[in-house]
């Protein structure tokens, strides 16, 4: 908005005469300049398919408003398939950044229609080449650039205008999860699981050096937030001699100092609350929990959830927590990877909003459809 500047007298004038004339109020533009809110209209989530039954990965759009799902919803848009394993997604402005692993490729499109845009193979020349781009895992969005892990041990920066690749960073082995604060990105190499050579890069994207951090109880990071500056990782621990799965659990790393906060196999943030569920494998139950960074006490979310967790998510405008869950299998009485799966809506207390929401095969990740709208 044009701003006029006024003399120091003629602004005292301007404040006697509100003193008399209420009407000042009506009549000043701030009062009537269109403010920004925040608004979320709903939730993709990214169905990896089944690369055994070589089932597609998939787009399920969910929508707010009529409370419906749209399954295969980037198939329909395209007349394609999305592809073997769709692993994760990064909403960033307009577009939406799919990573899809087994071919390869991030997957640019636009976020209102899910049309295509661009579909960048990061194994070709122009990116990283066949060694070092294959599967990529997660991404982040910063500062104009969309930052993708690999397999192959690297970190692209993708322009989200031209969709070249900037910058890339070698990191550490078998890279997951990544995450920013404070123009560094903390990148979780999860060593695949293998507990020899796991770590935590850290990437100063200003300075363009990478920083490899090790401690012994991080045995297998797989993700990675930032709350108020300080990362925390999400660790999938190791397995015993029967495949228990023990350890898992969100870490606080904060200087060199690792602490384990909660257990968890799963984790969101809000605010300065971490949202986890804990399905360890070879476990018998499963349980969901928050985290309040600020107290550092936890406290139960849900007594009861879904039958079979897949991924957590908790919206950032409303602060709805939707977790997504493998079906049953009815001839069987475990969880069906090839069919759909099924997701649930659950505001900040626990309360169940939205239940059986049919999604695609495989979920494996959910990320918002928010915008800003103006008010007055």
């Amino acid at each position: 908005m044009k701003k006029t500047f006024l003399s120091f007298a003629v602004l005292l004038m301007a404040t006697a005469s509100c003193v008399t004339f209420t009407s000042c109020d009506d009549d000043n533009d701030d009062n009537n300049t269109p403010k920004e809110v925040a608004v979320s209209n709903g939730a993709f989530i990214i169905g990896s398919g089944n690369k055994s039954g070589q089932i597609s990965g998939n787009v399920t759009s969910y929508d707010y408003a009529s409370q419906t799902s749209t399954l295969n919803a980037f198939a329909a848009a395209n007349s394609r398939n999305l592809g073997l394993t769709a692993n994760d997604a990064v909403v960033y402005g307009d577009k939406m950044y799919i990573m899809v692993s087994e071919e390869n490729t991030v997957e640019v499109v636009n976020k209102n229609t899910l049309k295509s845009i661009k579909q960048i193979k990061l194994t070709d020349k122009a990116y990283l080449g066949e060694t070092n781009g294959v599967k990529p895992r997660h991404g982040v969005a910063y500062d104009g650039k969309v930052y993708v892990t690999t397999y192959g041990g690297y970190v692209a920066a993708i322009d989200t205008v031209t969709y070249n690749m900037g910058a890339s960073y070698a990191v550490g082995s078998y890279p997951e999860g990544i995450a920013e604060a404070n123009g560094k990105l903390y990148v979780a190499n999860s060593d695949y699981g293998n507990g020899k050579n796991p770590s935590i890069s850290i990437i100063d994207v200003k300075a363009a050096t990478v920083t490899d951090y090790k401690n012994s109880l991080v045995k297998n990071p797989v993700g990675i937030i930032t709350v108020n500056g300080v990362p925390y990782i999400l660790d999938s621990g190791s397995y015993d001699a029967s495949w228990n799965q023990v350890g898992a659990g969100v870490y606080k790393l904060e200087g060199n100092v690792v602490t384990k906060v909660i257990d968890a196999t799963m984790m969101a943030a809000a605010g300065n609350l971490i949202y986890v569920v804990n399905a360890p494998y070879g476990a018998s139950t499963v349980t969901y929990d928050v985290y309040d960074i600020t107290t550092g006490t936890k406290k139960t979310f849900l007594t009861e959830g879904v039958f079979s967790p897949a991924a957590i998510a908790v919206d950032p405008v409303n602060g709805n927590v939707l977790i997504a869950s493998y079906s049953k299998n009815p001839d069987t009485g475990k969880a069906n990877y090839k069919g759909n799966g099924y997701m649930n809506i659950y505001n900040k207390e626990g309360q169940l909003k939205k239940e059986n929401i049919t999604i695609g095969v495989g979920p494996s990740a959910i990320v918002f459809n928010t915008g800003v709208t103006y008010a007055k």
